[in-house]
């Protein structure tokens, strides 16, 4: 009965001893999405950091490990979707006056076009006359005072035309400015969906 009792009382040892010895292995791993309990709890795992939080890509989501690369990239991602319709306002608003602009630009255009013909003849006319006037050497004298005019003349159209030549260059810019503008627009949106592929990758699960 004694030899019995021994027995049992070693075999109950065994038991207790496989129970209780769990290999380091068979623990739960902390990566991401592995549920845990205290928010703002951290620890580190083969030189990475984890955080118990919220997974901030998922709405209602419940407290897991989450690496603080993920934590970090995620709320980049999300601080950048919260901004952008202040970059789509501001672009808007740039859009709306470069359009605005070039609707005037392109009524000084119109313009510029019928008056510079008209200021390149007359700058002929005087030019003519002037020719004329040069060449009467007995006179020059007397005739100063209408040639200092004519040549003050073309000198005005000739700043006029150029004035005007500008019109077309400034639309240019405009429309340049304009098309800057909403591709930097673009880019944000790019942006926002290469860190969110980025963030995604990241924040996957058991990474």
């Amino acid at each position: 009965m004694f030899r019995k009792a021994i027995v049992v009382a070693g075999a109950t040892a065994l038991v207790l001893a496989s129970i209780t010895a769990v290999p380091a292995s068979a623990a739960t791993k902390v990566s991401n999405g592995v549920a845990c309990k205290k928010a703002g709890q951290t620890t580190k795992v083969s030189g990475s950091s984890y955080r118990c939080a919220k997974n901030p890509l998922v709405k209602n989501s419940k407290l897991t490990w989450l690496s603080l690369d993920c934590l970090n990239t995620a709320n980049t991602y999300n601080k950048a979707v919260a901004n952008l319709p202040k970059i789509k306002a501001a672009t808007d608003e740039t859009v709306a006056k470069l359009d605005a602009d070039m609707a005037k630009q392109a009524i000084e255009t119109e313009k510029a076009n019928k008056l510079i013909p008209e200021y390149q003849a007359k700058i002929a006319t005087i030019n003519t006359a002037l020719t004329a006037l040069r060449a009467d050497t007995a006179n020059l004298t007397k005739n100063k005072a209408t040639i200092d005019k004519y040549a003050a003349a073309v000198r005005s159209y000739e700043a006029a035309i150029k004035a005007y030549s500008t019109v077309g260059k400034q639309g240019d810019r405009s429309e340049r400015a304009k098309e800057q503008a909403l591709s930097q627009y673009e880019s944000s949106k790019t942006d926002i969906e290469t860190t969110l592929g980025m963030a995604k990758l990241i924040c996957s699960k058991g990474f």
